[in-house]
This record gives C-alpha cells, structure tokens and sequence, in this order.
C-alpha cells in the first residue's frame, strides 16, 4: 500500500488536491492519505490530523500573534508524519506552512513535491534560491512561472490550473440561476469576502453597506453571497441583521454557481478572483488588510496588481480598490461605473477566454505522470 501526505491550508487547495485524489484513485488502488485537508480531501480518503481552518490566516499581524499556536501544530505535524513514513508528500500552496515539512521530510528520505508555486514573481523573491533544499518537484499553474524556476534548476512542471480544466470555457449561466434557485429577471451581484474567518471580518461589513448602496440606486437587483462553512454561514447571516433592507441570499457551498448565476462580482483578492475571470464574469477587486500588514506590504516591491486576472493578463482589466479606498461609497461607485459601462463587458470576456486557455491542461493526468513512479 501507498501512503501519500498532503497538506492543504484553505478552501482553494482542498479542491485542488481532491481533484488530484480523485485522479489518483481511479488509476490506483489501496492508496492512504494522511496530513491537513478540508471536506473535499477528507470525501476522497484523507485522514486529517486537525482541522485545517486553523491555518486561514490573514495578512501578517494575524500571523504574528498565532505564530506559537502555529509552530506547535507544525511541529505535532512533522512528529506525526515522520511516525506515519509517507512515500510521498505533496504540500498544497502554503508555501510559509509546508516549506519548512517539507525540508524535513525530504532530508528524511521521503519524495517530496509541491502544488502551486508561492508569487515569487511578485513579492519575497529571494525564496527560489532555498526551494531546491525543499523539495524534489514542483507542479506549476501558470505558464510565466516556467522561465523562473528552469532558471534555478529545481525540476518542474508546468500542469496548467485545475480551475480552468473544471470550468467550462463557455459556461452556461441560466442553468446556475436555476441551481441557486434566483429568478432568471433579476440583476444579480455576488458578494465574495473571502474564504477565511478574518477575510469575512476584514470586507464583509463594508460590502453589505456598498451592497445597500448599489440597491438604492439600481431596480431588481438580487445580491448572493456563498458560505465555504457553517461558522462562515452564521457570521454573514448575523452581519446581514444589520442591513435587513438588503434583498441578500446566503447560500452554503455552490460558490461557482452563485458566481456563474451572476452579472457582476464584487470579490476579495485571491483564488476567487481567477474563478470569476474563468467564468467571463466583470467583477471589482478589493483588498483590505490590518493597518500594520499593509505597512509590511507596501514596502516590499510589489508588482502593480493585486488581483490574479490582472496579474496573468499584465494589466488592469479589472478595477482594484485597496486598503483605505476599500469604503461603501468607493466600492459602490466603482461598481456601478463598470456595470453600466456595456462595452467594458464585451471587452473581458475576448480577454479571459484567452486567459482561460492559456491555463486550460489536463492537470491531474500531468501530476500523475510524474508522481506515478513513486505510487
């Protein structure tokens, strides 16, 4: 029998490694998977050895003040999977998390491998030149990080992003609409606040009074917003008590219908913000972080966007609000500028088909090409 460890700190990596699980599963049998995962990895057979919501963590003071709380479970982690003696081990994204596991568990003779590369092509540069004492691989997802890495020599290749094999190139909103259950008449804008607990606590409130804004000004519009988690689901419900004028739907799970079933998309920097462009959707990005956090990053020299579409395309396709310009009265007149500009939405769904086919591979199959030498 195979054991395989992977970790996965968030939402967006729970869906990417069950995707590979499920790969995995179809082409071999007796597989056992330990390490940290979400309800995705633990339907495809991981054993989790704790939550893995402890690790969504935003921004660098709330990473500072559960800095012991992490390095303990760090610890109690690698403790655990030195016991277990993995054949192989697969950390998922969380380059600051899996970094140092995965040095240890590589100088302890364990194949060891790594899903997404951290934006070194953005902040932190530096990191390349340690990751090769990391790990043996690494899978990219997107094509500009392959002249980056073939430059240092750490073997890699580049699977493309398993988001844009999952989503259709065309896909079909009205069949969302219904899914979700919100009539075909309406305007609907889906509020996306991130998937991590401090994420909803950073922009929620502050979109929900944008939100209210907007539904002044505009006739029949339907705002959605979907909930990763029950502890997710009651934090937004009670943050909507506030604003009990807003015509709102919380929904648990279905994230990529509520974004397909949508018109426009106000969402919070991050995985979702490729998700929308994959589905051809115009959206506002916007990014708030702790005043102490903000002072780290704007001194390190960042590239000029924060929003992945952005970032992947090399310009400004999609408007940015960030930290204090992240306000009611910004975010609503910035959305309201973009969903009456109909040309503007002509424009992007040209530039992220390109962008989704630029992506588009058949990523687990390429991951397990690699890996199956070892299962």
């Amino acid at each position: 029998m195979t054991k395989i460890a992977l970790v996965a700190g968030e939402p967006s990596g729970d869906l990417i490694a069950s995707q590979l699980m499920l790969e995995i599963n179809k082409k071999f049998k007796n597989i056992e998977y330990v390490g940290i995962g979400g309800p995705m990895m633990h339907k495809n057979g991981l054993i989790s050895f704790f939550d893995y919501k402890i690790l969504g963590i935003h921004g660098y003071i709330d990473a500072i003040k559960n800095i012991f709380k992490l390095l303990i479970l760090r610890r109690n982690l690698i403790k655990y999977l030195l016991d277990q003696k993995p054949d192989i081990y697969i950390g998922i994204d969380a380059p600051d998390f899996n970094f140092y596991i995965e040095k240890t568990l590589k100088k302890n003779k364990v194949m060891v491998f790594h899903y997404v590369s951290p934006s070194v092509w953005a902040w932190r540069k530096n990191r390349i030149y340690s990751m090769k004492s990391y790990m043996n691989h690494l899978f990219l997802v997107f094509p500009h990080e392959i002249k980056i890495f073939k430059s240092i020599k750490l073997p890699s290749t580049y699977v493309g992003h398993p988001l844009a094999k999952i989503i259709p190139l065309k896909p079909n909103s009205l069949l969302s609409k219904k899914k979700v259950g919100v009539p075909e008449t309406s305007f609907i804008i889906s509020i996306l606040p991130g998937s991590r607990s401090s994420e909803v606590k950073s922009h929620l409130d502050i979109m929900l009074s944008s939100a209210m804004i907007i539904q002044n000004k505009m006739k029949n519009v339907l705002f959605l917003i979907p909930c990763n988690n029950k502890e997710n689901f009651e934090k937004i419900n009670n943050s909507i008590l506030r604003h009990n004028a807003l015509n709102i739907r919380t929904i648990i799970g279905h994230s990529h219908d509520v974004i397909n079933a949508s018109d426009f998309v106000i969402v919070a920097s991050g995985t979702a913000t490729l998700e929308t462009a994959l589905y051809k959707k115009p959206m506002l990005i916007i990014y708030k972080t702790s005043w102490w956090s903000w002072q780290i990053l704007r001194r390190m020299k960042l590239i000029p966007w924060i929003g992945l579409p952005n970032i992947l395309l090399n310009k400004l396709i999609s408007p940015e609000l960030v930290q204090k310009r992240v306000n009611s009265e910004e975010i609503a007149n910035e959305a309201l500028k973009i969903i009456n500009n109909k040309k503007y939405k002509a424009s992007i769904i040209k530039e992220f088909i390109e962008l989704h086919k630029s992506l588009r591979r058949n990523t687990s199959t390429l991951i397990l090409d690699v890996l199956k030498k070892y299962i």
